[in-house]
């Protein structure tokens, strides 16, 4: 599929429909819209794990910051401004849009949480397959609902992931560092 062209690997995913498919790549897009987030952090609240919790609030406000950056820099038409209704097809409650198509956001979202999680409990084998498939789904539907090309969501994937790696390294030195001060300060 990345052999060909922009347009045969969008209408490839596109156009292969039914409605069954139309309702799981619809829930799997809502999950791309952040609506897990709400459950996570009430779970990592819960469970009194701060530091991952601060984790993923750090890595998805860096990855909305750019995302939100190169969508406004590149300005790119979705696929139903570059090919028109008779091309793009969705399910009748999806509402598409034309622009600010790359990089996907969803996806970008997707891949910074599940890259972060996985991180964050890389001993849970289970915990990152579940994250990476979800994710693969996230950006799978935003074609599927014609919201996205191919190198959209590819784009948003490699972001989300090396966001998501940059914020655990950052969050777990300055985690160490902070145990190493309180460590001497408790000696002296």
């Amino acid at each position: 599929m990345l052999s060909t062209t922009k347009y045969g690997s969008f209408v490839a995913i596109n156009h292969f429909r039914s409605y069954p498919a139309d309702l799981i790549f619809t829930f799997f897009t809502i999950l791309g819209n952040g609506v897990i987030l709400i459950p996570l952090a009430g779970l990592f609240i819960w469970k009194k794990n701060y530091e991952v919790l601060i984790g993923v609030l750090l890595a998805i406000l860096l990855n909305t910051l750019f995302v939100s950056i190169l969508k406004h820099a590149f300005d790119l038409p979705r696929p139903l401004a570059s090919y028109g209704e008779h091309i793009v097809r969705t399910a009748h409650w999806i509402k598409l849009h034309t622009k600010y198509a790359f990089p996907s956001g969803h996806t970008a979202l997707a891949f910074c949480l599940g890259s972060y999680l996985s991180l964050s409990f890389y001993r849970y084998r289970n915990i990152t397959v579940l994250c990476f498939f979800s994710a693969a789904l996230v950006g799978y539907s935003r074609i599927y609902l014609g919201q996205h090309f191919l190198r959209d969501v590819w784009l948003g994937s490699l972001l989300g992931v090396l966001i998501a790696i940059f914020t655990f390294r950052l969050v777990q030195y300055t985690a160490t560092k902070l145990a190493m001060k309180r460590n001497r300060d408790a000696n002296q």
